[in-house]
């Protein structure tokens, strides 16, 4: 993932505009929300990139922890944040410091294409350490074997369409095609699953889960994945 880390700290191009960018977020965090299974709950957002409306998600719960691993990010998300209670920033090197159990719903949107098969099982792992008895881990935006920049592109733009920037997102794609994001991403590729794939690498982890009604985001080409602790879903059973 380190290629990719060095693409995310030092640009992040994959957004039209600032109304493209705050109409993301904002349905990422209405999509949190609407998951949480109590006001009590803890939610870890793994990979959370800017998280513009975090505050907001920490107003619906007890604590939004937000774990980012590029730095450029993780410092504007401190400041951003700086001073709210219901907020905290770390790197995935403190997730060990982050106790077991602890965690009633964890975030992992639009992650998981960059990792290699190594780095999402260590992923998997950790929630399953720390999702709580009733917790869930959702991951979202996972690229299927069938879907490529033309899937992308569409989507895209039909979202455009919906929020009042298509404009914008026409030039947009055109600037793309030649952008750093672009070069990285047809150097190194995506990590594409199906579901089969995916429920093998959760099994792995000690994780049981299938494939959610719909996506979260603007991207209904992609697709998202909902599991749990196997051990503790057998014995509640």
């Amino acid at each position: 993932m380190s290629a990719w880390l060095d693409e995310w700290n030092v640009r992040q191009d994959v957004y039209v505009d600032d109304t493209h960018r705050d109409q993301h977020f904002r349905a990422i965090a209405d999509a949190v929300v609407a998951m949480l299974p109590s006001p009590d709950a803890r939610v870890l957002d793994y990979g959370p990139g800017d998280a513009l409306f975090a505050g907001d998600i920490a107003q619906a719960c007890r604590e939004v922890v937000l774990c980012e691993a590029a730095t450029s990010i993780r410092e504007r998300l401190v400041a951003r944040f700086a001073g709210h209670p219901g907020v905290t920033v770390i790197e995935p090197g403190e997730l060990p410091e982050v106790a077991t159990g602890s965690v009633d719903l964890m975030i992992v949107h639009s992650v998981v294409q960059y990792l290699d098969a190594a780095e999402l099982d260590a992923l998997l792992r950790d929630a399953c350490r720390l999702l709580s008895a009733d917790g869930r881990l959702v991951v979202s935006d996972i690229v299927p074997p069938d879907v490529g920049v033309v899937s992308d592109a569409a989507a895209l733009l039909r979202f455009a369409y919906r929020g009042g920037f298509l404009r914008e997102a026409v030039a947009a794609l055109v600037r793309n095609a030649v952008s750093p994001y672009a070069r990285v991403r047809r150097s190194l590729g995506l990590q594409r699953l199906d579901e089969a794939a995916m429920s093998a690498c959760a099994r792995r982890a000690g994780l049981t889960g299938h494939r959610m009604p719909s996506n979260l985001g603007d991207n209904r080409s992609r697709w998202a994945f909902v599991a749990q602790p196997a051990t503790r879903h057998r014995d509640r059973s």
